[in-house]
């Protein structure tokens, strides 16, 4: 980590993080866990990969969920919550998220996968497909240990999701996965690379919103182009090359991926003509995402940013509010403790590339018979010859 604080490190933060509330944060700032280096990370990673091997892939049947196996997936357990903060937003349920994917045309925005052995549903998965470029992002992983064990369920899952997404064109999935969990070293396994770490920070009821002392103002839509070059100033570019964003993803009609249930704002700040700062909020009922970037020299304006995403906030309610900081942005999580946010969980982004199938060009040699003749003699061409009357 690029900053030190204390941190809980409760596996059940990242498998139920739908439960987080008040008191949890404020456990969470009495509470006197300590931050484990990255490098410490690492280490115990490949001594967790030594200790167990990787499990071989069972011999199970991998489908779509159909209307029978609901009952099934009410027993899932571990389950894991993938992708977040953004999943918070939308209550979550395997039975309900099964149900719809067995309805005609449920796989086409969110395609779910059932695990069988035998007449048991040993395994789920499910994904969202992005909006503007199709790609798939994991949402939810579980097992139903008993019969197997839940790494290798996860394994033989994930292969055939993959497998079906390449067959649809997808070049890319990704996933955020919990660090030290069992289902970390599952994708691992299976050639899901990480390009970036990710703190969750959270807060509930953030102080209130501060008067504004520079530029701000509501994002419109000749913005798009110079969010993106934002992006482009304060990202890595072995991310960027792994996120593969387009000017899209910053939209205003959504055609990011924002659900049609999950309300959107976003701010810039401009200094001269230049834009040097965008903060964004996706809310639903009290859950709330917010999303800053700003360049690393003038960050200074961190604060305002974040007051003016805090400040747009419904009043009257208790309000949970969350922010995914990544390993580049160590002075955004400075900001966000001065703010009043805890870190809760660490994940790793991962991702994954599809091959997409191809016809390969057949070829034949063809013989050729030529029947071999004399050559012909050569003769000058009668006009250079001349007439006969011309002597």
């Amino acid at each position: 980590m690029l900053y030190s604080t204390k941190m809980v490190t409760t596996s059940s933060l990242s498998i139920h993080m739908d439960e987080v509330d008040s008191a949890l944060i404020r456990r969470a700032i009495k509470s006197g866990g300590s931050v484990e280096t990255s490098s410490g990370r690492e280490t115990r990673k490949l001594e967790d990969d030594q200790h167990h091997p990787p499990p071989s892939i069972l011999p199970i049947d991998v489908r779509s969920p159909r209307l029978r196996d609901a009952s099934g997936l009410r027993h899932l357990r571990p389950l894991y919550r993938l992708d977040q903060p953004d999943s918070l937003l939308v209550p979550f349920s395997p039975m309900r998220a099964g149900l719809a994917a067995s309805l005609p045309g449920g796989q086409r925005r969110r395609p779910a996968f059932v695990a069988l052995a035998g007449d048991r549903l040993v395994g789920f998965a499910q994904f969202e497909i992005g909006a503007w470029d199709q790609r798939w992002h994991a949402v939810a992983l579980g097992a139903s240990v008993g019969v197997f064990e839940a790494e290798p369920v996860w394994e033989t899952i994930l292969t055939q999701a993959v497998r079906a997404a390449g067959l649809r064109g997808v070049k890319r999935l990704f996933a955020r996965v919990p660090i030290g969990e069992p289902i970390n070293r599952a994708f691992r396994r299976l050639g899901w690379s990480p390009y970036a770490g990710e703190t969750l920070f959270a807060a509930t009821d953030p102080p209130p919103r501060r008067q504004q002392t520079r530029s701000i103002r509501s994002q419109v839509p000749v913005d798009t182009w110079a969010i993106h070059q934002l992006y482009s100033a304060v990202v890595p570019h072995e991310v960027q090359a792994a996120e593969a964003f387009t000017s899209h993803v910053w939209d205003l009609n959504g055609s990011g991926g924002t659900r049609r249930s999950v309300r959107q704002q976003s701010w810039v700040m401009i200094d001269g003509h230049q834009l040097i700062g965008y903060v964004s909020t996706r809310c639903r009922d009290d859950s709330h995402v917010i999303e800053v970037l700003s360049l690393p020299e003038r960050r200074a304006i961190l604060p305002d940013l974040l007051a003016m995403a805090t400040g747009s906030l419904p009043k009257g309610s208790r309000p949970r509010v969350y922010c995914a900081v990544r390993g580049y942005q160590a002075e955004t999580a400075t900001a966000l403790e001065a703010s009043g946010f805890v870190p809760i969980l660490e994940q790793d982004l991962l991702v994954k590339y599809t091959t997409a199938p191809v016809l390969a060009p057949v070829t034949e040699s063809v013989e050729f018979h030529v029947e071999a003749r004399d050559p012909l003699p050569k003769r000058v061409p009668t006009f250079l010859q001349g007439q006969p009357g011309d002597r």
